[in-house]
């Protein structure tokens, strides 16, 4: 799966989420939550057969009832036969689930989530069963040692959430398009069966559908076959073994592309019809064949699952999803205007994530979800690696640690922090904990692995790790043995220090010179929060000095003091980066002196990973109050101008939106920091317009969303207008410049709304529209949706919900959001008992206010302390508590230096 996903925001949107609501986002640690069950079996260790415990009448899986229940089986195979109506009703099937079972005196549980059971057959006899809604349970009379055959008919609801199948249908055509997302939990949502990692199955799957439906699934089709009724029957081959959440099942009249000149793996690609002319087929397919290229040669192993093929769906909550043979991706990967680089290199750093998986995860699979990293952390460093070593996008690299690794750095230091290797006790806080360690600083972790091995070495034990799991579940010892076997290296320390403990380290160089000279130079690291610990990091220092001149050094640090005593007698030093080729996973630490030297040069930084780290810790500085939010916007406005990486460039207008928010927060009862809000939201408007009108590509797109979330000026309104009125904008960018009217309550604005919807009856459109209405700043209409979001029953899909919520309340609508704080607070303990835990984690994340009171983030641990808190809310909560202190360090800072 792909945390871009978390596909990286514009710049207004993003606004929202990060000065408002603190720029949470819906993951939680297990720990945190403190659900551990008891006498959990060991993981390595394989349980006693007799070690059973009743299953809870939860709607989860147990880490100790999975690990039992594979114990007792073997050879899994399931015949799924389902039936899929157009409409939003249920649809129905029938699963004869074949297993060996090692032992037959206990009872044996099918996992079945929110279904119908109607008939159940166990080895030829119908019985009767319990069914709570969650899982079938069969007695042990029913079963025998050997071979079983458990049969099911039931019937499903499509969902609207993105989880199961997931049901759209499109106001173009009015057709209907269906797709499935089974990860982590969620196979069960379709068909019953053991929904575990740890128990590979093979699959044949016959599929009925309306006859002009397309259906796709891990394998191609044996046979399609008319069954009357305008209706086809698909029947497809048996797949190889492979775990339960990366089965698949897509349809409707998808647009299908296939290539023209044959290669070695089958290529598909597919696209819902009225999306299908926004889609980039050439460059698509090109990207995949340098992706298996270069995998099956770095690899050194052959693609093992026969055909690929990708399928571009609707309201796709993530960015994209590893299922066997049939990735899916949001659409959002293929805008509705011309492609620029940074657009085509994002497609195609989340085309070889997905393809990285059919190794990391669909072929070698964790065993459980402890070790849901030897997917994610993996996929993410090769989706970047695979792009810049065999694309024309060479630059993915420097993306990854200019843009994606800050969510790493940013998700490590909230009180809600884990170690890379997570204990994941039930499948209730999976998603909770993936995040951006399981991702960003887990892939970081492994470039820093890279870097201390060496990458011959680094790749000789990914050949095998290969070579010796294939098809098998593993877990972190498994991994580390094969790189240790290929390094022969005792990796256990790096272990430890690296995946088994959280927070970031941070070093800074202190330096004592005389007469011009180093006299001495410790490169300290401060112990991680949270843990305190200590890392081995391999990693080049930058010495600059006072005319300019650069040198490198490279170290390995192991102790908080590190005394550099080859660089005594060196010149010394204006100007120091510790890791610049940016090879670890460290805070940077810069202190006033660094920052005023900054100040006059920080033009002179040609590498955008530099200028990335720096920025990186200056913004880290403005968080923790130690620099003045008006010293990062100085900063910004001298030098982000210059500024010409889209990447790197778009993360530090978030930044600078984020150093902007608290100015404007604090001047809702500071009458002199709101002045100088309102100062500064001129300047940077104007900036941002001088941007967008001298730049092209990506960085224009950059400058154009930053301009529009600080439009309010008559010039720039009549700039807006005149934009409106040309044809120089595209359909999507129009709208999002009528968004940005409507905010500032201009007359034209309606109009143009009604005229943009004439033109545009797409689902964006819809969705525009909504969201046009609702950033005018009307109470009632504020009220409307604030309800809407509380309603467990609403008719609108997560994804539309998460946007409408994201948009609800424009920053400059802070005073008007903060009367709503009761509203959207005291709801919250009901909403637990209600919401899925996702969207209550995007409710609280993007709704409630950020109040900069330590009474506020008191109110915040209260609600994450609630026993029905789910786990995804609770480390939501607990981000917005700790934000809540960060803010007031902030404006502590601002009124000292104001």
């Amino acid at each position: 799966m792909n945390y871009f996903r978390i596909i990286s925001r514009t710049v207004s949107t993003f606004l929202l989420a990060c000065v408002l609501t603190a720029c949470v986002d819906s993951t939680q640690a297990p720990e945190e939550k403190g659900i551990v069950p008891k006498g959990i079996v060991p993981k390595g260790v394989v349980p006693e057969i007799t070690h059973y415990q009743t299953r809870k009448n939860d709607v989860l899986l147990e880490r100790e009832y999975a690990r039992v229940r594979a114990a007792r089986l073997s050879d899994v195979h399931y015949d799924l036969s389902i039936r899929l109506p157009a409409e939003n009703v249920p649809f129905s099937g029938t699963a004869a689930i074949h297993f060996s079972l090692k032992e037959a005196t206990a009872p044996l549980t099918f996992d079945f989530v929110e279904g119908e059971v109607s008939k159940v057959v166990v080895n030829g006899a119908p019985v009767n069963v319990d069914y709570n809604g969650v899982f079938i349970t069969v007695l042990p009379e029913s079963l025998r040692e050997g071979k079983n055959t458990v049969e099911v008919e039931y019937t499903h609801a499509y969902r609207r959430d993105g989880r199961g199948l997931h049901w759209f249908q499109d106001p173009v055509d009015q057709e209907t398009y269906l797709f499935t997302q089974f990860e982590a939990w969620d196979f069960n949502k379709v068909f019953p069966g053991f929904d575990q990692p740890d128990l590979k199955a093979t699959y044949q799957l016959d599929v009925e559908a309306p006859s002009h439906w397309q259906v796709i699934s891990a394998t191609r089709e044996t046979s399609i076959e008319e069954v009357g009724d305008g209706r086809k029957r698909w029947s497809f081959a048996k797949t190889t073994p492979f775990s339960t959440y990366v089965l698949s099942l897509h349809a409707g009249p998808y647009k299908m592309w296939e290539e023209e000149e044959t290669f070695r793996v089958p290529l598909r690609l597919f696209a819902r019809q009225s999306y299908a002319e926004f889609v980039d087929v050439e460059e698509w397919f090109k990207v995949t064949r340098q992706g298996f290229d270069f995998f099956e040669g770095y690899f050194e192993y052959d693609y093992p699952f026969g055909k690929y093929d990708q399928i571009l769906v609707p309201e796709f909550v993530f960015g994209a999803m590893e299922n066997v043979g049939a990735v899916t991706f949001t659409e959002r990967l293929q805008p509705r205007r011309e492609k620029n680089t940074k657009d085509r290199q994002t497609m195609a750093v989340v085309v070889m994530h997905e393809m990285a998986h059919h190794w990391f995860g669909d072929l070698v699979t964790m065993r459980w979800w402890d070790d849901i990293w030897l997917n994610e952390s993996f996929a993410d460093l090769m989706g970047n690696f695979a792009t810049a070593n065999a694309t024309e996008y060479t630059g993915a690299m420097v993306t990854f640690s200019t843009n994606r690794k800050s969510w790493g750095y940013n998700e490590d230091q909230w009180i809600t922090t884990h170690p890379i290797v997570q204990d994941i006790p039930n499948t209730e806080v999976v998603m909770a904990s993936i995040d951006g360690i399981t991702y960003a600083k887990g892939a970081s972790s492994l470039i820093q692995l890279m870097h201390l091995l060496g990458p011959d070495t680094f790749r000789q034990g990914l050949v095998n790790y290969f070579d010796t799991y294939a098809w098998k579940n593993t877990e972190l010892t498994d991994f580390i043995g094969s790189l240790s076997q290929a390094a022969n290296r005792d990796l256990s320390q790096w272990t430890d220090q690296w995946l088994k403990t959280s927070g970031v380290n941070a070093l800074q160089a202190k330096v004592m010179c005389e007469q011009g000279k180093i006299t001495r130079f410790d490169l300290t690291q401060r112990p991680a929060n949270v843990s305190g610990a200590i890392r081995e990091h391999g990693l080049d220092v930058l010495l600059v000095s006072d005319a300019g001149e650069r040198s490198t050094v490279d170290v390995t640090v192991r102790e908080k003091s590190n005394v550099l005593k080859a660089l005594n007698g060196k010149a010394c030093p204006a100007f120091v980066l510790p890791n610049v080729s940016d090879h670890t996973f460290v805070q940077i630490l810069l202190g006033q002196k660094d920052v005023a030297y900054l100040q006059k040069h920080f033009g002179d930084f040609d590498s955008a990973v530099e200028r990335g780290m720096i920025w990186r810790s200056l913004i880290e500085s403005v968080r923790a109050g130690e620099l003045s939010a008006i010293d990062y916007l100085d900063l910004a406005l001298n030098y982000l101008p210059k500024e010409q990486n889209s990447s790197l460039l778009q993360g530090q207008l978030s930044n600078t939106n984020r150093a902007y928010g608290y100015l404007v927060v604090g001047g809702v009862n500071n009458s002199e920091i709101n002045a100088q809000a309102k100062s500064y939201q001129g300047k940077l408007e104007a900036m941002a317009w001088h941007g967008y009108q001298n730049s092209t590509g990506a960085v224009k797109r950059q400058w154009f969303g930053m301009w529009l979330s600080m439009l309010h000026s008559p010039k720039s309104i009549a700039e807006a207008e005149a934009l409106l009125a040309g044809k120089d904008l595209t359909l999507d960018d129009r709208w999002t410049v009528v968004k940005a009217l409507m905010r500032e309550q201009q007359e034209s604005a309606q109009q143009w709304v009604e005229t943009l919807s004439k033109e545009d009856n797409s689902s964006n459109a819809k969705l525009n529209k909504i969201l046009a209405s609702i950033v005018v700043p009307d109470n009632s209409v504020k009220a409307q949706w604030i309800s809407e979001a509380q309603n467990p029953k609403t008719e609108y899909a997560y994804t539309q919900m998460r946007s409408i919520t994201r948009a609800l309340f424009p920053l400059e609508q802070h005073e008007e959001h903060l009367a709503f704080t009761d509203t959207i607070v005291n709801a919250i303990p009901e909403l637990a008992e209600t919401l899925t835990p996702v969207m209550l984690s995007t409710y609280a994340s993007n709704l409630i206010p950020r109040q900069c009171s330590l009474k506020a983030q008191q109110k915040m641990l209260e609600l994450a302390a609630l026993e029905n808190m789910p786990g995804t809310a609770v480390k939501t909560l607990k981000k917005l508590s700790q934000s809540e202190e960060e803010c007031v360090a902030v404006q502590k800072r601002l009124e000292q230096d104001g």
